[in-house]
């Protein structure tokens, strides 16, 4: 063993140190790289990071772009229909709060449209919004215009209701102004066709029984087109006339609750009836002579659909007459009252 002091003892204790100092060295190294490791990864998250953050800021501007230009109203002037009740909202989204409620077939002015479905509405002088998918040309309704009569009457008769026995003439050939010497096919074809430009006004699908003089049209064809058409509403426009030519006024015609031809659409008919008659005679200013319950009519008997008769007044009457065939103020009205009363009807004023 050597002695302590010697040379030999000192280089033992130099190399039992040794080891000790390698090993904390590489301990440090280690250390040290691992630090490094750590850094170098905190520096590339935080690049990552940062372009993130660089790229989310360059896509959102085109995105808000994107739906601000979707959004954006192009300026028009239009009248639509509300499909079927909706709601109007205050800013063009689903979520929006809602604010007015808006019946089926309501007239709508649109002021703008958008290319993501939207449309904005001017009502009651404020701006809101309706989604376009719930909003049509039309308003949904089809009325059927039958101008009574045709330029010569068919004395050939046809059964008054399906499987009936008795008959009646197929058209008769109508009244005459006792004044003006107008035939009541032509007043009737006249109102027809102002009262088929009124109501497209308001929206409504027309289809009209005939549109010249020269046709050989029976009332139940007449009715079976009303029938076929899918009508909401089918009015036959008529003038009266009496033996008495003091007699005045307005009425219209509806089935009896006991017509076992009509008895599905009764109450409809009764309705419209009123409805028509109050409009007109408000509208005229026409003594309302109130409705006429009969079961004799072909033309109503034949009906699967809503009907009335509007006799708008008496062609014996010399007043009424010259009212009804030169008056264009007077037609304006009796077409004014004649539409509300569709109007009404519909539930639609």
């Amino acid at each position: 063993m050597p002695l302590p002091g010697s040379g030999q003892a000192k280089n033992q204790e130099i190399f039992r140190i040794l080891p000790f100092q390698q090993k904390n060295e590489e301990e440090n190294m280690n250390l040290s790289n691992e630090r490094k490791l750590q850094f170098t990864a905190i520096i590339l998250a935080a690049f990552a990071l940062i372009a993130a953050v660089a790229i989310t800021l360059a896509i959102q501007p085109q995105e808000t772009y994107a739906h601000e230009k979707a959004l954006a109203f192009q300026s028009v002037e239009q009248i639509r229909y509300a499909k079927k009740t909706v709601w109007l909202l205050k800013t063009a989204d689903q979520a929006a709060d809602k604010t007015i409620q808006v019946k089926k077939s309501r007239k709508l002015q649109i002021t703008g449209v958008s290319k993501n479905g939207w449309s904005q509405v001017t009502h009651q002088g404020k701006l809101y919004y309706v989604e376009t998918r719930h909003l049509s040309k039309d308003n949904g309704y089809l009325v059927v215009i039958d101008a009574g009569h045709q330029k010569k009457g068919n004395s050939k008769t046809e059964p008054i209701g399906p499987g009936a026995k008795q008959k009646k003439a197929k058209v008769a050939s109508g009244a005459t102004g006792n004044h003006t010497r107008i035939p009541e096919y032509k007043l009737t074809l006249k109102m027809a066709k102002k009262l088929e430009k009124e109501l497209k006004a308001r929206g409504y699908q027309v289809k009209m029984v005939r549109t010249k003089h020269n046709v050989n049209m029976s009332n139940s064809q007449r009715a079976e087109l009303a029938n076929h058409a899918g009508a909401d509403v089918f009015i036959r426009i008529h003038a009266n006339s009496s033996a008495s030519s003091s007699v005045s006024g307005a009425l219209t015609i509806s089935p009896t609750k006991n017509n076992k031809y009509c008895k599905k659409i009764y109450k409809k008919c009764n309705s419209l009836s009123k409805c028509v008659l109050a409009e007109f005679c408000k509208a005229t200013g026409a003594k309302n002579r109130g409705v006429m319950y009969t079961d004799t009519m072909s033309g109503i008997n034949w009906s699967k659909v809503p009907v009335t008769i509007m006799e708008m007044g008496f062609l014996s009457n010399k007043k009424e007459d010259k009212k009804m065939n030169k008056s264009a103020a007077y037609q304006k009205r009796m077409t004014k009252g004649m539409a509300n009363g569709i109007d009404k009807y519909l539930k639609r004023d």
